[in-house]
């Protein structure tokens, strides 16, 4: 099996994909499964083959551990998601569209995460940008899809002039090379590796370039968030990781001021990381709408993969790349869950809903074990990746960036509660009566990504077998691992024994909880209202202002969102300006402006 048959395989699941949906739309839906399956089977294929080189045409590839790892951690994502596509199709404006970019979403990703040049990557880069931008305009907004394209192409051009600097420089566009290169050259290195991660920056999600998460996943439709948050947001990650592995930026900088033993460029970008922590988290907290609430989150923990990327070194990129993974697989089964539960109520609104746990018990499963996930709880495996990079933070010292992990971490526990409390327990609304568990199909996806989850919590050792090996291929020291327990220069921890520890308090708690005296389940409205009669159940509900307390400490806290705002109307007038000045209603205009631009090209040439 080679890369060449696999995107051979990949465009033909395209065009395929494609015409099946004009005949039928939802057996189109069925065939994203198929492709995704084919994808995710031929590149798990490949893995032996690590170091072969493939060329289309202009097009340059090389299979590579960490390409294989971040496309397997993509593929299982869009494969997972692709299962709620067939029932969405009578939903969507442009069911068609929809199949075809979701596959050609999907192949793009393949051909960025194995690209050998920089222009290939530029070139998959885009068609990601270009093919996810149209499937989130499908959703409630198309501001949003606006908003995302406008940051993801800013970041694109910027890149490109990144690549053309890097041309320039080196006279080659493979990227270990030319990247190499401008290890001699500290202040142009600078400028290539500022402009270069601009465009991570932009699709990771890191503050303050942020803005486009919570639009973009709280507009797309409910099929395609999994796939941002879980998917598209790590390519970022890949960026990131291209920009301190294979491009010398320690070496580079080596020179430049340090900050605890950082060079200055590398530490700007950790402060970013770690603005993003607290500023994701903050805004999670506060959110109404469960899948804007999610997307903070991943505000959050894109932070959190940055500053452990840019370690460089055994626990940070060992911790990075395992949380990417951990968080790809937990965010994408909770955004299944609230896309289960707005595929039965209709809405997504934290304050709408309640009491799903009586109706959707599996759906409740699921979140239930990906927000532990999320919170960094053993013995799932958010726990592992982010204990690896809390020891990669407290051996380098980095006490601010620390500080902000931990924050991070304990106030994952509030957002990812509230969901938790005001959709799935308290009262059933009686509108929500009938509602029932979404179909076995549905609830494929979700078991497979919950069941990942929980074994990569209790045997980290099978993915961190891979990423010793991106560590080894990037000249970092491994991970050492003795079974299935991680060793530190500050402790070790085994999560097979957490997980038994944590199995046996839960088997004593059930057996409590079958042996003690059931609670009466009593009507939303069975209920002692202080000599008030209270007709509206809504009124009992209590997801609105859920954190009211404590969100009043940061009521004030800036928002960057207006600032985007006031920027985009003020070009959009600049836009107007000069359409009125150039074209306006008098047919005059524009022939004085052509016969203008034509006397000073004139001048000049005659000059």
């Amino acid at each position: 099996m080679t890369l060449y048959l696999i995107l051979g395989l990949m465009l033909l699941g395209v065009i395929v994909t494609y015409v099946i949906s004009t005949v039928n739309e939802k057996a189109g839906g069925y065939m994203t499964v198929l492709v995704s399956l084919v994808g995710l089977v031929t590149v798990f294929m490949i893995k032996d083959q690590i170091g072969s080189f493939e060329s289309i045409s202009l097009l340059n590839f090389k299979i590579t551990t960490v390409g294989w790892y971040f496309a397997m951690v993509m593929l299982v994502t869009y494969f997972t998601t692709s299962f709620f596509n067939p029932f969405w199709m009578d939903r969507l404006i442009y069911p068609r569209a929809y199949n075809l970019l979701y596959v050609l979403s999907l192949a793009s990703t393949i051909g960025l995460f194995f690209a050998r040049d920089l222009i290939t990557l530029f070139i998959f880069w885009e068609l990601v940008v270009w093919s996810s931008t149209f499937i989130i305009q499908m959703g409630k907004s198309r501001r949003a899809s606006y908003v995302y394209y406008v940051l993801s192409a800013i970041g694109s051009m910027v890149s490109l002039y990144s690549i053309m600097l890097t041309y320039n420089h080196a006279g080659t566009l493979e990227i270990a090379t030319a990247f190499q290169s401008l290890a001699s050259d500290p202040s142009l290195a600078l400028l290539v590796f500022s402009t270069f991660m601009f465009a991570g920056l932009t699709k990771i999600g890191i503050f303050p370039f942020h803005v486009w998460l919570p639009l973009a996943h709280g507009s797309a439709p409910h099929t395609f968030s999994p796939v941002l948050s879980g998917g598209l947001v790590k390519m970022g990650a890949y960026i990131a990781f291209l920009g301190v592995t294979v491009f010398p930026a320690y070496q580079a900088f080596a020179n430049s001021i340090t900050v605890m033993g950082v060079p200055l460029p590398i530490y700007v970008l950790m402060v970013l990381g770690a603005i993003s922590i607290v500023i994701g988290t903050l805004f999670a907290i506060k959110s109404d709408d469960a899948k804007k609430l999610l997307a903070y989150s991943s505000v959050a923990n894109g932070g959190y993969i940055l500053i452990a990327i840019l370690l460089n070194d055994q626990m940070g990129l060992a911790g990075g790349l395992m949380h990417l993974m951990n968080h790809a697989l937990a965010s994408a089964a909770a955004f299944l869950t609230i896309a289960a539960v707005a595929y039965r109520t209709g809405t997504t609104k934290i304050s709408e809903l309640g009491g799903m746990i009586h109706r959707m018990p599996v759906t409740y499963t699921v979140y239930l074990i990906a927000i532990i996930s999320m919170a960094g709880i053993p013995p799932m495996g958010g726990f592992v990746s982010k204990w690896l990079i809390l020891q990669g933070l407290s051996n380098r010292g980095l006490i601010f960036m620390a500080g902000a992990a931990a924050f991070g971490s304990i106030g994952s526990y509030l957002y990812v509660f509230r969901p938790l409390a005001a959709v799935f327990l308290g009262q059933l609304a009686p509108k929500h009566e009938k509602v029932k568990e979404v179909n076995i199909f549905m609830q494929i996806p979700m078991v497979i990504l919950t069941a990942l989850t929980l074994l990569f919590g209790v045997f980290p050792k099978y993915v961190l077998t891979t990423i010793n090996q991106v560590l080894f291929d990037s000249g970092v020291t491994q991970v050492a691992l003795d079974g299935n327990t991680i060793l530190s220069t500050n402790g070790f921890v085994n999560m097979y024994r957490v997980f038994v520890v944590f199995g046996f308090g839960f088997v004593m708690v059930l057996v409590l909880f079958l042996l003690l005296p059931k609670s009466r389940r009593v009507g939303l409205m069975d209920t002692y209202t202080s000599a008030e009669f209270i007709h509206t159940p809504e009124l009992y509900h209590y997801g609105n202002s859920f954190y009211a307390p404590f969100e009043r400490l940061y009521a004030k806290l800036p928002d960057v969102l207006p600032l985007y705002e006031r920027g985009s109307r003020k070009i959009k007038e600049l836009g107007l300006f000069f359409e009125t000045l150039f074209y306006g209603h008098i047919p005059g205009k524009a022939l004085f402006w052509i016969l203008a631009v034509g006397i000073l090209f004139y001048v000049g040439g005659g000059y």
